[in-house]
């Protein structure tokens, strides 16, 4: 497989379901609590959390959701995120 080809292939067609699954929640909390913020800046705290997470996890290699999701049958392989 050429390079552009792994490039543009989505995460799903290389075997990387929860790590998708991982991000596809992990936008939809980041766009719904900035939709939220205009409520309530409270809600920007949930998106600092977010992305918290998502740093800590590229540092450690650890993530949780990614675990929860496995441990839950969802997301298809045991890939951590």
């Amino acid at each position: 497989m050429r390079l552009t080809d792994t490039l543009l292939c989505p995460a799903r067609e290389r075997g990387w379901q929860i790590e998708a699954t991982v991000r596809g929640v992990a936008g939809t909390m980041v766009l719904v609590s900035v939709a939220l913020s205009l409520l309530d800046r409270r809600w920007l705290f949930l998106t600092a959390f977010v992305g918290l997470n998502l740093l800590q996890s590229s540092l450690t290699g650890w993530c949780l959701m990614s675990n929860l999701l496995a441990a839950l049958g969802l997301g298809g392989n045991k890939r951590a995120a």
